[in-house]
Formats: C-alpha cells, structure tokens, sequence
C-alpha cells in the first residue's frame, strides 16, 4: 500500500489523525475514551489509543512525531513559552513558527485524508490537500495567511473542560470555508481558502515573530458549537430513554 503523505509502497503504520498526546485527558483508569456518536440510534462505545488507521509509512510518522513532541511540550505543557493573559485573551512568545506550523498543517492534512466516518466533513477538496501535502514532504511552513489556525479556548458556564474532543465540522467565516475542531477544550479553526484572510490574522495565528493569541469565549458565543452541544446531549437522552 501506498503511504498518503511521501506516496512510497510501504507497510503502512496505524497513525494517530489527531495525536495520542490529545486523548490524555480523556482516557479513563483503563486507559479507554468515551465515543459518543450523534445518531442516537448508534451505541455509545469505548476506543482505546486515539483514533487511528492505516495512512503512513514509518518515515513520514517520525517526521510527524517530532513535530507532535515539539507542540505537547510547547503548547500543551506550556515549556519555554512565555504567557501573558487579559481577560478574553492568551498571549503566547516563544513558540517555533516553523515548528509549530507544520504541526497544525500536519493536523489539517490528516483529517481531510482520513477515510474515518469521525471525519467525512473535512473536505480540503484535491487541490488543498496537494498543496498541504506537498509542503509536509518538503517541511516548509508556508506563509502565516496560508491556511492559518484561530485558536480558542471554549468555556462552558464560565470553566474550562479539557475532557473532550469534538468530531471536526465544516462552516463559514464570510467567505471563507472553515474546518473547525475541538481538541482538550481548544476550538482549532482552520482557514481553507485561495483568498487571503483578513490582514489582522497575521496577528492572532501563529506568525514568524513566534507569537500567537488564544482567544477565550463561552460555548454560547460559537453558534455551531452551541448547536453540537445541543445535539449531543439530544443523542444522549434519546439513548437512556431506550434502555
């Protein structure tokens, strides 16, 4: 079988769509997460060791696992990253922009060539994806406004849940197609588009200065989100009431 990324005819490895460093917070004792599907028809269930499938060879996982170690000991452990923060805002320097993004790329990549049901609404289109693809074979970050990263930190009733990963949805900002993720209480969303998002981006996302912003908002200030939250707990009662 072919690998997605570099294309060889290699043994392909079960690789993480969204790295195991992620489900952390979320295994319970045994080491299991919870899958709670929309369809309340379908059974809860409990997966072990992320959300996996055969897409790379054993080079291109390493190559992808040093940039996954880089962001859990930078954006997840917080190591040599300086933060400052006002009310409704994270101010993070020090955080390698090459580095950094190629891991965010790497991240929107996976999803969109993930065959999972988890995430058919992530469709870069082929010509995106070649691009994306094309930039992790050769490591190169792209440019700040290239398929940028708004980050947020998603509070419900005023706390923060790191418990929780939500199935990757599609949207719009304007004009612009949007795949947007919850990862550990972090809505990731990502700009895919050919038109150049607003100038003032270049402030928010991570930039070359090696700076970036993290937004905290409360669930019912993301109208989609609020409306998956709905959904999910409509799934959950409608299961207990079959029992």
């Amino acid at each position: 079988m072919s690998c997605a990324l570099c294309k060889s005819s290699s043994t392909l490895l079960n690789s993480h769509i969204i790295p195991e460093f992620f489900y952390t917070s979320i295994y319970d004792h045994l080491h299991r997460f919870h899958i709670i599907p929309f369809d309340p028809m379908k059974s809860e269930k409990f997966g072990q060791k992320g959300v996996r499938e055969k897409l790379l060879c054993e080079a291109c996982e390493q190559k992808f696992a040093r940039w996954e170690k880089y962001a859990k000991e930078t954006f997840s452990d917080g190591r040599n990253v300086h933060i400052t923060r006002s009310e409704k805002i994270f101010r993070l320097s020090g955080i390698d922009y090459k580095t950094f993004r190629l891991f965010l790329l790497s991240l929107l990549w996976r999803m969109g060539v993930s065959e999972l049901e988890f995430f058919s609404l992530v469709d870069l289109g082929a010509k995106h994806q070649e691009i994306l693809r094309t930039a992790l074979i050769n490591e190169d970050p792209l440019e700040p406004l290239q398929y940028p990263c708004f980050m947020t930190a998603v509070h419900i009733k005023g706390k923060f849940h790191t418990d929780w990963i939500s199935q990757p949805a599609h949207n719009k900002s304007g004009s612009h197609h949007c795949h947007s993720v919850v990862i550990n209480g972090v809505l990731f969303t990502f700009f895919v588009t050919s038109h150049a998002p607003p100038k003032e981006f270049e402030h928010v996302c991570i930039n070359k200065n090696n700076e970036m912003r993290l937004y905290v908002s409360e669930i019912e200030e993301i109208p989609f989100l609020m409306e998956y939250a709905k959904d999910m707990g409509y799934a959950i009662r409608a299961r207990a009431k079959q029992v």
